[in-house]
């Protein structure tokens, strides 16, 4: 009878420590969830932050090129005018 009252007292013990695990667990996995989600957002926010640099870059090398063309534009014309060049 003694080992009857010991294994129900350990299961019971069992039984007792496994209910408290399940809100821990619980708040875990939100926690956990709550971190990806906003490793994510940091992720995207950084990709477009990368997108608008890029835009940016392309934007001013059009710029540079616009000039460097003008510049050579108005190079050109001045050697026609001087009739160094045809």
């Amino acid at each position: 009878m003694k080992k009857v009252f010991a294994v129900a007292a350990v299961a019971g013990m069992a039984v007792l420590a496994s209910c408290g695990n399940a809100e821990d667990l619980a708040k875990k996995m939100q926690d956990s969830i709550a971190k990806a989600d906003s490793e994510l957002n940091v992720k995207m926010q950084m990709a477009a932050d990368s997108t608008k640099m890029a835009d940016s870059i392309a934007a001013e090398e059009a710029k540079m090129k616009a000039a460097a063309d003008s510049t050579a534009a108005a190079a050109h014309a001045d050697s026609v005018a001087k009739k160094l060049i045809k």
